[in-house]
Formats: C-alpha cells, sequence, structure tokens
C-alpha cells in the first residue's frame, strides 16, 4: 500500500520541479550573412514576409542559441536582405515535458520560437 504522505510529497516535487524547469536565462546570438535586428533598422526597407520557426533543442546546457542556425533554412529559401523585429521564445510543451520526465532531465529539451521579418532594401 502507498503512503498517501508520499505520494503527496512527490505531487509536490513534481510541480515545484516543473516550475522550476521553466525559468531560464539565455545568452542570444545573431551571427550570419544577414544582419539580424531586433527591432526597425534606420534605412527605408520594404517588409515581404512574416516568419515563425520553432526548432527543438537537446542537450544544450549552454543556454546560448544562434537565431541565424534556427532561420537559417527560411533565409536560403526567401533570399531577405535583412531580418528585423526579432522576437525570440523559448518555451517548453508538453512533448518536451516528456522527453526531459522519461531521460530524468538529461536531455534538457527546450524549443526555440523566432518571429521575425523579413525586409529588402528599396534601393
Amino acid at each position: 500500500m502507498i503512503n498517501s504522505k508520499l505520494v503527496t510529497l512527490f505531487m509536490i516535487a513534481l510541480i515545484i520541479g516543473g516550475t522550476l524547469q521553466s525559468c531560464t536565462i539565455a545568452k542570444i546570438g545573431g551571427r550570419g550573412a544577414v544582419p539580424v535586428v531586433l527591432n526597425q533598422p534606420t534605412e527605408k526597407m520594404k517588409l515581404f514576409e512574416h516568419v515563425t520557426v520553432k526548432k527543438n533543442t537537446f542537450f544544450d546546457f549552454t543556454n546560448s542559441y544562434e537565431i541565424s542556425e534556427v532561420i537559417a533554412e527560411k533565409v536560403v529559401e526567401k533570399q531577405p536582405d535583412a531580418v528585423i523585429n526579432t522576437s525570440i521564445t523559448i518555451e517548453q510543451g508538453f512533448d518536451n515535458f516528456l522527453i526531459n520526465l522519461f531521460t530524468l532531465g538529461l536531455a534538457n529539451s527546450k524549443k526555440i520560437v523566432v518571429d521575425a521579418d523579413f525586409v529588402r532594401s528599396t534601393k
């Protein structure tokens, strides 16, 4: 027979662990052939597409993310002159929770979501 105090303690530990696991401090970079800007550029640019890219990461214990790597396929496909209004979100969905649960947190699974606008120069 399972002790109810043990079950309660386990549930509290699971809730606290899930809450603390979602807190993240990250270093975000954007090196690449196409400039990545977090806000509007000073030059006149023409918006031609808004993109949202999601990428799962595993076994990354540095919390350093290179945005140009996340959006590389879209950049090659669309050929923008710059990427502006960039928003980066690091989240954990149910799939990431299950992966971390089954690997006891060793996989360190997270999802990086990048929202950005692709622009071309008006010159």
